[in-house]
């Protein structure tokens, strides 16, 4: 060490001793807060120096004795200064530090009862000075160990400080974790590394009205999204003015001539009163401390602005949300479904759905309705005698359809269902039933079911499900809605599937006489009984419903989406599965297929203009209904299911 360095460091150790015995006896010389503000500058240029940083020599003082109401002196300038650093007191505006009022009293009390000394009274006695000796022991070794040891460099700085963008009107949830609310750019200048070591964070009432620990549990400081310090919320308290210094637990370091990231992070506390909720705070970063490679420790206001966030409710804050969709064709096109007459049929797909919980939040499914109705003869109990629910083809819940409540619309809740779906997943729900047998009296060939789940459903008072704060879902909150076809119920009868539909048009030399032809191909299938099926195709232009609406294959053509019957032309033809033509000889409507066997079917529309221009336009042709039954000449039913997609393209014709 030169004699130069020496020098000075015993000149300024001499002016020291002399401030601080001054600050003894305030009353003979300048005021406390003059002599501190000597101590501070000359702390500053024996730091400069390469002396110890200011706040080692302020909050790791030696307290020679106890401390109390109406005490004065340094020794009380450094437990205030110490306080100040643990976020316990906050001096106000115009006040000089050294005297030890109330204010620092009920600040010792709290530092004491965070540190879990008994009783936390607010007396700096032998027990207090012990603890607070031991932290700075502990404090200084940590700082030493992590300054110039681990940094690179000389004399450091940081060249900006910017708030972050992306981070404003930030909302917290209740039980929400780790939020983040305001963050810094630091760019730190390239003459040396720097570890930050505390950042003082202040939080503002703006629409709130009640204390920072009644919407927030804990705060941390984060480092390029690293947790380097964590605290409970009740640090920022009316007392300090919900301030407070938050010293880092781990290291923050930030290589010369980078960039880091500094954020602030609130938790939400599990339960926020409903007055509470929607209220605003402001978060501001007051200042940051930092050593450099030299351990040189500089702390300095960033001068940002603030930032202002909102403590919601936890859903409002995840964007929590139960979306419906329909879910399986296969299941939800409306289809005959084979019984049998003496036995019930069980586990028929009725219904397939999906619930997606979108959002942050996981969503748990506990109860839920789903509505059956029915229509012909049975009622809703007459048709089903058990239904079942499965998720993900995992079956969670069954039903008894209780006879009763007979009706032909019955909205069956399933309990206890406890299904929980995770955040962004989505499910395929299935309602499957056990299917009574056809008696021919409450129960007939014909009779049908439909099934729903939709807003009906989850605006009732039977559905249950909640987010993962177990808070139940608001309405707002759970859209979309989803329902199967309208299935048929039959112990014989036909299925029929689609081959093919293409479509053509032929041009004329003349004008106005083009031609469209549509051709629908189609298989039938007679199950558990020989049937007669139409193989004569009647034009329709209006909605075909249930029952017979002619002996016949019913089709509609539409111009550009309006039904017309004008200069059209239809043809049915069928075959065997070997290709010879079906056989209608002594069937007087329509033609006879044996049970198990399969007629080839086609359907053939021809549009033909007339030579009147306003018969120009776009035509498809889609097919409606088939009339079948299980007597010649006697078409009992008609046959709609599953049509909904046996139509044409356009054909555009002159």
């Amino acid at each position: 060490m030169s004699t130069k360095f020496v020098a000075k460091f015993v000149g300024v150790a001499m002016v020291l001793s002399l401030a601080v015995a001054g600050a003894a006896a305030p009353a003979q010389g300048a005021t406390i807060e003059e002599l501190q503000a000597q101590i501070d500058a000359l702390l500053a240029q024996l730091a400069s120096l390469g002396g110890s940083s200011s706040s080692s020599s302020t909050s790791c003082s030696t307290y020679t004795r106890d401390l109390t109401l109406g005490s004065t002196g340094a020794d009380v300038v450094a437990l205030q200064t110490m306080l100040e650093g643990t976020g316990h007191l906050v001096i106000p505006t115009g006040v000089s530090k050294g005297y030890f009022g109330p204010l620092t009293q009920s600040a010792l009390a709290a530092y004491q009862a965070s540190v879990g000394i008994s009783p936390a009274a607010g007396y700096f006695g032998p027990i207090t000075r012990a603890k607070v000796s031991a932290s700075c022991s502990s404090s200084s070794s940590s700082s030493s160990s992590s300054s110039s040891s681990s940094l690179s460099g000389g004399a450091g700085s940081v060249d900006s400080y910017t708030l972050l963008s992306g981070l404003n009107n930030e909302e917290v949830g209740e039980g929400e974790e780790d939020v983040e609310i305001i963050g810094l750019e630091v760019e730190v200048s390239e003459g040396s590394d720097i570890n930050i070591t505390a950042v003082k964070v202040n939080f503002d009432q703006g629409t709130a009205s009640n204390d920072f620990e009644d919407f927030a549990d804990e705060v941390s400081i984060w480092l390029d999204g690293e947790e380097v310090a964590r605290v409970d919320a009740d640090r920022f308290n009316d007392d300090n003015n919900y301030q407070a210094t938050i010293s880092l637990e781990e290291d923050a370091v930030i290589d010369a001539d980078d960039t880091g990231e500094l954020t602030v992070a609130v938790s939400g506390a599990k339960t926020i009163d409903s007055a509470d909720q929607n209220k605003t705070w402001t978060a501001d970063i007051n200042s940051v401390r930092f050593v450099d490679a030299q351990d040189a420790t500089v702390s300095e206001d960033p001068s940002t602005d603030a930032r202002t966030f909102t403590f919601t409710s936890f859903a409002s804050a995840a964007d929590v949300e139960l979306k419906v969709s329909s879910g399986d064709d296969d299941i939800n096109d409306a289809r005959i479904i084979d019984v049998d007459d003496t036995d019930d049929t069980d586990g028929v797909e009725l219904f397939s759905f999906t619930l997606e919980a979108d959002g942050d939040s996981d969503i748990e499914v506990k109860d839920l309705p789903v509505k059956f109705v029915s229509t012909g003869t049975g009622d809703v109990d007459a048709i089903l005698n058990t239904v079942y629910l499965e998720i993900d083809g995992e079956e969670v819940a069954s039903e008894s359809v209780s006879a009763a409540s007979a009706s032909t619309t019955r909205l069956i809740l399933f309990e206890d269902v406890d299904y929980t779906i995770d955040a962004g997943d989505e499910v395929e729900v299935v309602v499957k039933a056990d299917v009574n047998d056809l008696d021919g009296s409450t129960f007939k060939k014909g009779d049908t079911i439909t099934v729903y789940f939709g807003e009906t459903e989850t605006d009732n008072s039977g559905f249950d499900a909640e987010d993962e704060e177990g808070e139940n879902l608001a309405d707002a909150d759970k859209t979309g809605s989803a329902s199967s076809g309208t299935h048929s119920f039959f112990d014989t009868g036909i299925m029929v599937e689609l081959v093919s539909i293409s479509e053509d048009k032929t041009v004329d030399d003349g004008d106005d006489d083009d031609s469209a032809t549509f051709i629908i191909k189609y298989d039938v299938t007679a199950f558990d009984s020989d049937v007669y099926v139409s193989d004569t195709a009647v034009a329709t232009t209006t909605t075909i419903g249930t029952g017979v609406a002619s002996n016949s294959v019913v089709y509609l053509v539409d111009k550009s989406g309006t039904a017309t019957s004008a200069d059209l032309s239809g043809s049915v033809v069928s075959f065997t599965k070997d290709g010879s033509k079906v056989t209608d000889t002594g069937v007087s409507n329509g033609v006879k297929i044996q049970e198990g066997q399969t007629g080839h079917f086609t359907l053939t529309v021809v549009r033909q203009n007339s030579g009147d221009s306003t018969d120009n336009g776009s035509y498809r042709a889609a097919l409606k209904g088939i009339s079948w039954g299980l007597a010649d000449g006697a078409a009992t039913y008609l046959y709609t299911s599953n049509l909904e997609d046996y139509e044409s393209d356009y054909v555009t014709i002159n």
